[in-house]
């Protein structure tokens, strides 16, 4: 296979190139780079320069992809010019069909017409809490919208949402209540929304929920009613492609119908015809998916080729494919289905499959999953062990369902009875599937998560995928050539196997670093010590209709660390913005030990060289003499293992020279819930335990509550653990949600509490954060983890005053992003990932900073 049999490759790899390369091109630049490439290949042309005329047209071609992939600037008008947030009259027209992602959560695509009157333009995506109206793409509705700037989550190597969204045209982003939403006429959604949503009510009356949602999602994609454990299980067993509409799908779509086509005798160009027009119709009905446009312009231009009687050149189609889909959507070539769709079909074409049913199944399957592998990894941390054999049962299952479901559909359209017979001769299939499938993800290590793989390590491989084709093409024609190709692609091999598995071997840093992730309104803090093991303090939201943090954040920026094991977790207390993601952390990582507060209770933990302790209350006679503990060097800068002579070793387990310190109030000054420190929650019945519910309510609202409601939720806040990590003269004090009564109870119990950082608690609640409470705890620096679009609004106004009246720093998460503490016990350095800078506080006298 050479270039000249494939030319629109290496044009579709420069336009794509140039994409890439769009945020770091300035215009002007690309504009005079396209018209030298053109001159000057013009002008070699002329002397007969075919080689050098081409490669400058290449870089012409480059030229246009960064310029296309620049983003164009915004008109005045647009809505994303409007001061925000605010709420805001909204009228337009939906440009998409609504999206149902939870049971009353509701998401549209509104292009604005008017905002409070006056003309704007630009879309809205908005999320309509509630069951809507009847809604239908191109209909005209109007909102009382709470519109905010699109925004999403900064974490190191985390997802960027924002971005995203701006890829696809979206700055502003809204909700609202359904009550709030009007439409302004009757909807009439075109036809491929009512043959999708016919199609979708016929396998909804056919078939029980979670065979109908599993042929849903075969057939068109759609797999927002699957079942979450079915979900899970495709995911694990490596073979979720199945669920995504694919060349698969148009592949058996297209034989279906040349074999329709055969049993009515028509000829094979008539055939090409029928089954063109059908391709292109699914295609309407399924959606403008990256994979879905790939295969359709793919099998457009293969049956074009028969209609022609021409060889279909299937390398050059798929690089037609890529140039079409990106010149329409340069946004499309960083989107995971883009990327995956591409590489799968390229390595297909490349690889040199073996003869025979098993073997040529086998060859497919190794030859996708190998183009793959780097695109898994990027963008979900997941290696499959198991997906190669699974897709040998899988594949043909869902081919068989899919012909069947599909005429089943079909017959519906014409008659129900006739149709149910599909649907009942497809449903033991449908069974088998889902058993295969539950089979294959049962396999333990059936998926590997694994750090995110740099990009020169992606380089290396992709080189080396290529050279080792290149070694068995030529390693009988051209030995020496095919040796030296064979030796580099190992060598390039070994460098990005080395790079992906720097992470989890790089030795420790020696430092302790606190991690307070951006979560929104919720909290995540990830603690490393300086022996490199992790412990985890609450995972962030989660639980039904809410975003899983501990999915899609906690356990990403952990795998991408190299931390695939815990040396422990603490739910600080049971509500769903601090426990709810912890059930995914669970399901994704080893995990030593679960403290709750009984267990930290009941004595100190060591691990590495430092002792993880509880703080106790200052008794009388107790002083403060000098001890190991309180000496910053024998503590942890000298590195030296100190162990606490009062407590017993036998309940001791190991933190390198940090110390992890739940706070509890003092012995009893009175009698009240709010004196007994156990009263409060430090070893009492309302301790949180990490496998508690994730469903459970969180504390979201500031203003009047039932009292009962009001009660329970500051009791269940007052119970929540506190914790105190020292290292060196560093220390911090992490303080969960409690609120006034309970930090009073401590500062009276004269626990110590001084502190260089304290994580604000409850969000920056009014409730929380007191005068009395910051002269006790005297901190530098204070971190407010807080969602930054939250209607509460934390964090309160009257914190943030006694804060800088206190003559704190202050960061947050909401304007910051992750917010990252590191100390090596003589000075701390706090890094603002969103802005990427960072700012050194020297703790110790005679260290220079």
């Amino acid at each position: 296979m050479t270039v000249d049999r494939m030319p629109l490759v290496p044009v579709a790899a420069g336009f794509a190139a140039g994409i890439a390369a769009a945020p770091w091109t300035r215009p002007d630049l690309a504009w005079a780079t396209w018209a030298v490439a053109i001159v000057a290949g013009i002008t070699l042309l002329g002397v007969r320069r075919a080689f050098w005329a081409a490669a400058s047209f290449l870089v012409g071609v480059t030229a246009l992809g960064a310029l296309r992939g620049a983003a164009p600037p915004l008109p005045p008008d647009h809505v994303a010019r409007l001061e925000l947030p605010r709420i805001a009259h909204v009228e337009g027209r939906l440009a998409a069909a609504p999206v149902r992602w939870a049971p009353e959560r509701t998401r549209l695509l509104i292009a604005a017409e008017r905002v409070d009157g006056a003309p704007r333009v630009g879309l809205i995506q908005a999320t309509v809490h509630g069951p809507p109206p009847p809604l239908a793409s191109g209909q005209r509705i109007a909102a009382e919208l709470r519109l905010f700037p699109a925004t999403g989550f900064h974490n190191p190597d985390g997802f960027d949402y924002a971005a995203h969204l701006a890829r696809d045209g979206i700055h502003v982003t809204g909700s609202t209540r359904a009550e709030r939403l009007v439409a302004l006429e009757a909807p009439q959604p075109p036809w491929p929304a009512r043959v999708r949503a016919r199609a979708l009510a016929a396998l909804a009356g056919a078939l029980p929920p979670a065979s109908s949602a599993l042929l849903a999602g075969l057939l068109f994609g759609e797999r927002t009613g699957l079942p979450p454990e079915l979900d899970d299980g495709f995911r694990r067993a490596g073979v979720y492609h199945v669920l995504a509409v694919s060349g698969f799908n148009v592949a058996l779509l297209a034989a279906a119908v040349f074999a329709l086509c055969k049993l009515l005798r028509l000829d094979r160009r008539a055939s090409a015809v029928v089954a063109i027009g059908l391709v292109s119709g699914f295609a309407a009905v399924v959606g403008p998916e990256p994979s879905v446009l790939r295969a359709v312009i793919m099998a457009v231009l293969v049956l074009a080729a028969l209609l022609l009687e021409r060889e279909a050149a299937v390398a050059n189609s798929l690089a037609l494919a890529a140039l079409l889909i990106l010149a329409l959507r340069p946004g499309d070539l960083l989107d995971p289905g883009f990327q995956l769709s591409f590489a799968a079909t390229a390595g297909i074409i490349a690889a040199p499959l073996p003869r025979g049913l098993v073997g040529g199944a086998l060859g497919v399957s190794l030859a996708a999953q190998l183009a793959v592998l780097p695109i898994t990894l990027a963008h979900f941390n997941q290696l499959s062990t198991i997906g190669v054999v699974a897709n040998l049962g899988v594949v043909p299952l869902a081919g068989l369902a899919t012909v069947v479901g599909l005429l089943g559909v079909g017959l519906a359209f014409a008659s129900a009875t006739v149709a149910q017979v599909a649907f009942d001769a497809v449903w033991p299939v449908l069974l088998a599937l889902r058993a295969v499938v539950a089979l294959a993800a049962a396999v333990p290590g059936a998926v590997v998560h694994l750090p995110a793989p740099p990009g020169l390590a992606i380089l290396c491989y992709a080189a080396a995928l290529g050279l080792g084709l290149r070694w068995w093409r030529v390693r009988e024609s051209q030995p020496r050539a095919g040796q030296a190709a064979g030796a580099t692609a190992l060598a390039l091999l070994a460098v990005a196997v080395a790079l992906e598995a720097w992470p989890l071997l790089r030795p420790p840093e020696g430092r302790l670093r606190i991690t307070v992730l951006d979560v929104g309104q919720g909290d995540a803090i990830v603690l490393e010590g300086p022996d490199g093991r992790a412990v985890l303090v609450d995972a962030g939201s989660g639980g039904a209709m809410r975003l899983d943090a501990g999915e899609r954040v906690v356990a990403p920026y952990l795998w991408n660390r190299g931390v695939l094991r815990l040396a422990a977790t603490v739910v600080t207390h049971p509500d769903a913005d601090h426990a709810g993601g912890m059930r995914a952390i669970q399901r994704g990582f080893r995990i030593a030990e679960t403290w709750d507060a009984a267990t930290l209770a009941r004595g100190p933990r060591w691990i590495g060289g430092a002792m993880i302790s509880l703080v106790r209350p200052l008794r009388p006679g107790d002083g403060r003499r000098a001890s190991p503990l309180r000496d910053p060097w024998l503590r942890g800068v000298a590195g030296h293992h100190v162990p606490d002579t009062s407590t017993p070793a036998s309940e001791a387990s190991v933190v390198e020279e940090a110390r992890v310190r739940p706070l509890r109030p003092g012995d009893g000054r009175g009698a009240g819930p709010l004196r007994d420190p156990w009263l409060l929650g430090v070893a009492g019945s309302h301790a949180p335990d990490a496998s508690a519910p994730a469903t459970e309510a969180s504390v979201v609202e500031e203003g009047a509550r039932p009292p009962a409601v009001a009660s329970s939720r500051r009791s269940r806040n007052d119970d929540a653990i506190v914790l105190r990590i020292e290292y060196g003269l560093a220390s911090f004090l992490l303080t969960a949600d409690i609120e006034t009564a309970r930090e009073h109870a401590l500062v009276a119990a004269g626990a110590p509490l001084d502190a260089t950082v304290l994580k604000v608690a409850h969000h920056g609640s009014r409730s929380s954060t007191t005068a009395p409470w910051l002269r006790a705890v005297r901190p530098s620096v204070a971190v407010i983890s807080v969602g930054a679009r939250n209607p509460y609004g934390h964090p309160d106004a009257g914190v943030l005053a006694r804060l800088a009246d206190a003559g704190v720093r202050v960061y947050r998460t909401d304007a910051d992003g992750a917010l990252i503490l590191e100390t090596d016990g003589r000075a701390l350095t706090v890094t603002r990932w969103a802005a990427g800078t960072a700012e050194r506080f020297c703790l110790d006298p005679e260290t220079i900073c």
